[in-house]
């Protein structure tokens, strides 16, 4: 009886239902019945978990061959070389899974699958930073917008002094591509972007930094407030390590138009010894800040650092980045760069290097070389590029005429203390090939002289200098850097076709005067001169052919080591010549070449000689 008068009280719903709707007009009885489920009354249809939810990510194949006819030592008995893989540490395999379960709520993971596969069994599955999954959310409120990052690598910047890298000038070539570098609309598309803006598209991690650990931010606070705090490990104190070592920053900024203040915070703090009593570690304050009106930009960075280690513990040092931007006309501006960075502070998560003191290995290392150090030296680095114990001024400028636009940098910069007996300098137009050289691991003081040291896709090599102090073995007189940078992009067409030219020079110096420019005589204790020429020829939409010529003259003076034997200084020349295809295969994927013919020696140095070829083949497919 209680059965059947349940189901006549259910019928009797329904049929109410449908009678308003027919004196409604609406005849659709299958509405009524929606809506008595949705209204609570009978058993609810489960609400969609997810309203959007996505999968994209990209797969990168690699492959390189090696063939020297002349090698250093250590690769005599293994001339040929066949690679598969990445050596760079960037995962071949990215998958990206995003979501969001309401309007203001959203998720993201990032899923890295990396294949070293150098032979080293299970060793080789940790390589700095532990690769795996982060994982990241979002939910937006009236009050702001609060996300959370954490787990394996987030790639993240603070400010230029205290966590990020260096994005230079733009003046750089595009023939040896890199593992972050995108795929574009057209294969043409990359060097008509670059001839038109002197840059390019870049991935997300473009001028970041890697970070393992815990970010919280906070964006869009009330009166234009935005926050940041991390905690956890960068490349330099990464590991697997059981002694604490651990890296923490911060940010608060206000933004109020086109302008912005900030002041931001990183320190690292690492245990030398197990016991806990020893530790080492930097401190960096600072404030960041940029006034733009529509002809006139200021920017830049104030503040302050240290670092310790052991015993020694150095004062607070000053840091200071100041630039003034101004647009002349429509197809020309002018910058002015000022800067002087103290060698108390020391960051090498930041976009200086480290130039004046030497920092201990930290963090659980299974390699025995320290991960992406650079040099502890007088660095001679390209404009844009700031070190440590360095104050100097930078003059950039751009202009376009026409199909030709050109780029002009002049620099002058001085050392604030004498701390190295040294000069480093960089090897640009084999620098990729000198890298493979040694794979995998950042191995310093190697090569035939044990004067060339490898950070990341790049190798640098060191000159001692001559007639030290006896008591300290520092130098007698102050060191003074020079540099010229010319930058041009022509872009013609022949045969219907886009053809883009591409010329990098770089004219620098290091001497123990003050010069206005580039010292060209023997006076200059280092003089290095690099030409680097490139042209793409857009054969149709989806296929450019690619090529490169390559040249670099260093020379020394005999206030530097001479050989033994030549009792001759420094004198090095390397040319490279290269050719290749870029191929779109599909919409997301595309096909890239390339073969380089290369050589290198020094006249004096007899034993620091290459000469041979070099194949790559890459496949990046985006999804």
């Amino acid at each position: 009886m209680n059965k059947n008068l349940h189901l006549g009280l259910f019928l009797a719903v329904l049929l109410s239902g449908a009678a308003i709707n027919d004196a409604a007009g609406q005849h659709d009885s299958s509405n009524s019945l929606q809506r008595f489920f949705e209204a609570g009354n009978y058993p609810k249809n489960p609400l969609p978990a997810l309203r959007h939810f996505s999968v994209g990510g990209y797969y990168r194949f690699l492959a390189n061959y090696r063939q020297l006819s002349e090698a250093y030592s250590h690769l005599e008995n293994a001339p040929k070389n066949l690679f598969i893989g990445d050596d760079s540490q960037i995962p071949q395999l990215m998958l990206n899974l995003a979501g969001s379960t309401s309007a203001n709520t959203s998720f993201g993971t990032d899923l890295f699958l990396w294949s070293p596969m150098t032979g080293a069994g299970q060793i080789e599955n940790v390589k700095g930073l532990n690769l795996g999954i982060s994982l990241y959310g979002s939910h937006s409120t009236d009050i702001g917008t609060f996300t959370v990052r954490t787990g394996g690598i987030n790639w993240y910047a603070l400010s230029p002094f205290t966590f990020q890298t260096n994005r230079g000038y733009n003046r750089y070539t595009l023939f040896e591509r890199n593992p972050w570098d995108p795929n574009t609309t057209t294969m043409e598309t990359r060097y008509r972007n670059f001839f038109e803006a002197g840059s390019m598209n870049q991935d997300a991690r473009w001028g970041q930094q890697a970070f393992q650990g815990l970010i919280l931010e906070a964006n869009a606070l009330p009166k234009g407030y935005s926050a940041v705090f991390m905690y956890g490990k960068t490349q330099l104190n990464g590991g697997l390590s059981p002694i604490p070592n651990n890296a923490a920053g911060g940010r608060v900024r206000k933004d109020f138009g086109r302008h912005f203040v900030s002041l931001n915070n990183f320190t690292m703090r690492a245990f030398l010894d197990s016991l806990s009593e020893k530790t080492t570690g930097i401190s960096v304050l600072t404030s960041e800040f940029r006034f733009r009106w529509p002809t006139f930009m200021v920017q830049g960075e104030i503040g302050a650092g240290s670092s310790y280690a052991g015993e020694r513990d150095e004062s607070w040092g000053e840091a200071i980045s100041i630039k003034a931007e101004k647009t002349l006309r429509k197809n020309l501006n002018l910058e002015m760069h000022l800067y002087r960075i103290a060698p108390q502070v020391v960051n090498n998560s930041s976009i200086f290097i480290n130039s004046s003191v030497q920092q201990p290995v930290i963090g659980g290392n299974n390699t025995a070389t320290q991960p992406v150090l650079p040099a502890v030296a007088s660095a001679m680095t390209p404009i844009g590029q700031l070190v440590n114990n360095r104050q100097g001024i930078d003059l950039n400028t751009q202009w376009n005429i026409g199909p030709l636009h050109a780029g002009l940098g002049w620099s002058m910069s001085a050392e604030l203390e004498r701390r190295s007996n040294q000069i480093t300098y960089m090897h640009p137009v084999n620098n990729l090939q000198l890298a493979h050289f040694w794979r995998w691991d950042f191995p310093g003081n190697v090569g035939p002289y044990n004067n060339l040291s490898k950070i990341y896709r790049s190798v640098y090599e060191t000159l001692p200098l001559g007639n030290p102090d006896p008591m300290s073995g520092l130098p007698m007189n102050d060191k003074y850097f020079n540099s010229l940078e010319l930058h041009l992009r022509y872009n013609s067409r022949i045969a219907g076709r886009n053809l883009y030219v591409n010329y990098l020079g770089q004219y620098s110096s290091a001497q123990y005067f003050l010069s206005p420019i580039t010292v060209f005589s023997e006076a200059a204790l280092l003089r290095t001169y690099y030409h680097q020429l490139e042209a793409y020829y857009a054969l149709s939409p989806a296929i450019v052919w690619c090529n490169y010529l390559g040249w670099e003259r260093i020379v020394a003076n005999y206030e530097t080591l001479t050989d033994a034997e030549t009792r001759r200084p420094k004198n090095q020349h390397a040319t490279a010549i290269a050719t290749g295809f870029d191929i779109k295969l599909s919409k997301g994927s595309g096909l890239y070449l390339r073969q380089r013919w290369m050589q290198g020696r020094d006249a004096s140095f007899s034993r620091d000689r290459y000469r041979g070829f070099e194949t790559s083949a890459e496949i990046k497919i985006f999804f």
